[in-house]
């Protein structure tokens, strides 16, 4: 009988970031990023109690926001 390992995909791990990263790096409440998730402008996504955001969803959300800051 075969049995495979399962093997974890480390590479997977920085794809998410928790509630408190995502609002360390769009320089947000963490109350907000909260608030973005519940409007649906961000995906949850629930390990256990833990709610995970995928990094580039957010990178790409705050992106235009950076922009128009930087052009002034």
């Amino acid at each position: 009988m075969n049995k495979s390992k399962k093997v974890f995909d480390m590479s997977r791990i920085t794809e998410f970031m928790s509630v408190k990263e995502a609002a360390a790096e769009a320089h947000m409440h963490p109350v907000s990023i909260h608030n973005l998730l519940t409007k649906k402008k961000l995906t949850r996504f629930k390990l256990g109690r833990r709610t995970l955001i995928r990094r580039e969803e957010l990178r790409t959300l705050i992106k235009p926001q950076t922009e128009i800051v930087a052009q002034d």
